[in-house]
């Protein structure tokens, strides 16, 4: 008995890099948490809260931990193996050690998994050293992966300006109504920098907030840039094989119509060989019929390079021998 497909293969499995994504939003995720914990203080404000972030954190890096023991027991030369990942070891410092009195400030360390997560990107779109990344995969990964630092970037930004709004309401030169207070105006933020568009409603006003502006920023330019370009070569592509497509067609037809008139193929054999031509390429079929309107015309074309014809007829004898077999058994019937 085969085995039953999932129902999201065919929708999902040839488009998206599941590992890949999995990796960058659990990058993500995890610096999100340390940033979240040290804007609130949960481990003295909120303590059920933060026993719950510890948690989530110690799956995350139970997760890190398990990439990185994998790729180090396959790894051939140890000695570069942690050349190239020791930050990330050192950013796996849990958000339980940030309790420990003379390491609060330890967190920090987290954002140095910025640098997979960027490598991971990277990967996605096959600008890193790697395997060949179809235009289609390529699309599809850059629509998740702008999502999710589009969302990553409105919920970051929302803490920080949550925690400056006492600041910004004894500020008589901070306007309150740019500020973002809510989980929609951090989205349409988000996605305003993003898109590098910035009508304005809503400004940055904390440090932290800044920062973040300043890497959407950067990342939008890049991103969408690179979304348009990868789109445009989409449609271009795409016509570029159709126009292939019509060309070896017309070319088949072409030697096919040359050995008919040669004499090399007979009618049953043309003929049977044309309507393979067409089941082949049924799009083509207004074609077929317009060029076979005109087979004399075809067949009296001279190739200025004799060798060359006579290259193209044999290849074309040898491409149509299995045609011309089939024609043979079918007139002695």
């Amino acid at each position: 008995m085969s085995e039953k497909k999932a129902w999201y293969t065919p929708f999902t499995k040839s488009l998206i890099n599941t590992q890949e994504i999995i990796f960058l939003t659990s990058s993500l995720l995890a610096i999100g948490i340390i940033v979240y914990d040290s804007i609130n203080d949960l481990q003295h404000t909120n303590s059920f809260e933060w026993k719950i972030l510890v948690i989530i954190d110690i799956i995350l890096l139970g997760y890190f931990v398990t990439i990185l023991a994998d790729s180090h027991s396959k790894s051939e030369n140890r000695v570069e193996w942690w050349k190239w990942n020791c930050f990330q070891v050192i950013a796996l410092f849990p958000l339980l050690g940030t309790s420990i009195p003379g390491l609060g400030e330890a967190g920090v360390l987290r954002f140095l998994l910025l640098v997979p997560a960027i490598q991971a990107i990277l990967r996605m779109l096959n600008i890193a050293e790697g395997g060949e990344v179809s235009v289609q995969k390529r699309i599809t990964h850059l629509f998740i992966i702008v999502s999710l630092l589009t969302l990553a970037g409105a919920v970051l930004t929302l803490m920080f300006e949550i925690q400056y709004e006492d600041k910004c309401v004894a500020d008589p030169r901070c306007n309150e109504d740019t500020l973002v207070r809510t989980f929609d105006d951090s989205i349409w933020y988000a996605v305003e920098t993003i898109t590098t568009v910035g009508y304005g409603e809503y400004l940055p006003h904390s440090v932290g907030a800044r920062v973040v502006a300043t890497f959407l920023l950067f990342v939008g330019i890049g991103m969408f840039g690179t979304l348009a370009a990868t789109l445009s070569q989409l449609f271009f592509s795409n016509q570029m094989w159709r126009n292939k497509q019509r060309e070896d067609f017309i070319a088949k037809l072409h030697l096919l119509t040359e050995l008919h008139d040669k004499g090399d193929l007979s009618d049953s054999q043309f003929m049977s060989a044309k309507k393979r031509l067409a089941e082949v390429r049924q799009d083509d079929e207004k074609e077929l019929s317009e060029l076979d309107a005109s087979t004399g015309m075809i067949a009296r074309k001279k190739s200025v390079d004799i060798s060359e014809r006579k290259e193209r007829l044999d290849e074309a004898k040898q491409f149509f021998s299995e045609i011309g077999e089939n024609g043979d058994s079918k007139d002695k019937k």
